[in-house]
């Protein structure tokens, strides 16, 4: 049964989370530009004033005498919105024009080399005393005409943090403008160029999880040669060869059940030819002594056959349970098992050494070296014998079983421990298999090492 889901919320969703960081990222970006612009903003502002200050003072050099009345002096302040104007000349001021009620200065800005991060902490600074009802400030710039002179203006800075709120909330505004207008390109791009196509592909895995032997649910990857192409058609190759694995799966699982059955029949039906083959072994007839031998070599492949098959059928092997047993004695055993003999046609030399020890699961062990040497003993003509011996090597346990066997051809070699892809006729080709399958669970390697018309060798290495 496939696993819950879990599915996506809006607010956990790509898309929504892309919408969201596009917005965040141009706010960023919007506030590392208002920082610089806003003092900008102050500056110009300042200069302004002091520009108008400098117009003011020329009315009152054209003047006789420099005196202009009272009611001039009140307009030109007005006019330019400050409380005192003044020329000053060599530190004494020369011209001035200023109000008739008493002033009192809060603070002085020097305009004339201000750098650029004094003016970001005077225009905060200024934007925080926005609620303050009167701060009267002192700015002293450069005069028109001459370097030397100096222009002083005090006026409300109300006026300035007035004007600098109106430019900071068309900021604001044109900020939100652009954010959301930049979100919703950017969105609309990266959707269709990659949430949409991943969305596609999320929502073709979960449906290809649910069924994934449903050809109609099969995924179409777009024409895109982008990285996102290339994930889609992987994906479609990898489906479909998943598709043609669990349907060659299912037929071989429909298959061996069939063949389970049959050799479960056939088994019953040979056991009973078996019995047969025993009496006509105690019949004293030379025909009937001479065709019993064949029939009873051809009964044991047969039998031989059917419990490879069932083995072989039945899945995975069982898990391994290594303990620690002497190797020359289950080499002994193998010989005992074979019927192989000191007066044998094929005879097999047990060279390991008595001590010799090796942890492993005995059994599978056992299955491991008597399938090798059986397929040996097919493999030797007439005469001939079959050597083990084993040895230490770094951490490695390395056990040869050789031959004396005629080699194996380069046509038997590409399909040697494949199943039921024998090079002999009298073999069901699943020992070799079986034995591999073992000695990979054991975390070992069998391969065969070297073969020749002397005979062949193959190599069991275990790590210790």
């Amino acid at each position: 049964m496939p696993g819950n889901i879990t599915k996506v919320s809006i607010k956990e969703s790509l898309s929504t989370r892309l919408l969201l960081f596009t917005v965040f990222f141009v706010i960023i970006a919007e506030i590392l530009i208002y920082v610089p612009s806003i003092a900008n903003f102050r500056v110009t502002w300042i200069n302004q004033k002091l520009a108008e200050a400098n117009i003011a003072i020329l009315v009152v050099e054209a003047a006789p005498d420099y005196i202009v009345s009272r009611l001039l002096t009140d307009e030109l302040l007005s006019s330019t919105e400050t409380h005192v104007i003044a020329r000053r000349i060599d530190n004494e001021n020369q011209q001035i024009l200023m109000k008739t009620e008493p002033i009192e200065v809060a603070e002085r800005f020097d305009m004339r080399n201000i750098s650029w991060w004094q003016s970001v902490k005077d225009a905060f600074a200024s934007l925080s005393r926005m609620q303050e009802a009167s701060y009267l400030i002192q700015i002293t710039g450069n005069a028109s005409g001459d370097n030397n002179d100096e222009i002083i203006v005090v006026l409300d800075e109300s006026l300035l943090c007035h004007d600098m709120y109106i430019y900071s909330r068309n900021i604001v505004l044109f900020t939100i403008i652009i954010s959301l207008f930049t979100a919703m390109l950017v969105y609309y791009s990266l959707s269709n160029l990659l949430v949409r196509p991943v969305k596609k592909i999320t929502d073709n895995m979960i449906a290809f999880r649910h069924a994934p032997e449903d050809l109609t649910k099969r995924f179409n990857p777009e024409e895109r040669n982008d990285e996102i192409g290339v994930v889609m058609r992987e994906l479609a190759v990898m489906q479909d060869d998943i598709r043609k694995a669990l349907n060659q799966k299912n037929h071989l699982a429909n298959l061996g059940s069939a063949i389970s059955n049959i050799n479960h029949d056939l088994r019953n039906m040979l056991a009973s030819v078996q019995l047969v083959t025993d009496h006509l072994s105690s019949i004293d007839n030379p025909i009937v002594q001479k065709l019993v031998p064949r029939f009873v070599k051809s009964l044991d492949r047969a039998i031989r056959l059917c419990e490879n098959t069932l083995q072989y059928g039945g899945g995975e092997l069982e898990t391994p349970h290594p303990e620690t047993f002497n190797l020359q004695n289950l080499v002994d055993d193998v010989s005992t098992s074979l019927g192989l003999m000191e007066d044998s046609d094929v005879r097999l030399i047990n060279k390991v050494e008595g001590g010799f020890e090796l942890t492993a699961d005995n059994d599978q062990f056992f299955r491991v070296i008597m399938n090798v040497c059986r397929n040996a003993i097919q493999a030797i003509p007439a005469k001939g014998t079959i050597t083990i011996k084993s040895a230490v090597e770094g951490d490695d346990t390395v056990i040869d079983i050789i031959d004396s066997g005629p080699g194996i051809s380069s046509r038997v070699k590409e399909n040697l421990f494949q199943p039921f892809k024998s090079g002999s006729q009298e073999g069901t080709g699943l020992g070799l298999a079986i034995s591999r399958e073992i000695v990979r669970a054991h975390g070992g390697t069998l391969d065969l090492y070297d073969t020749s018309a002397k005979g062949s060798t193959f190599r069991i290495i275990l790590p210790r």
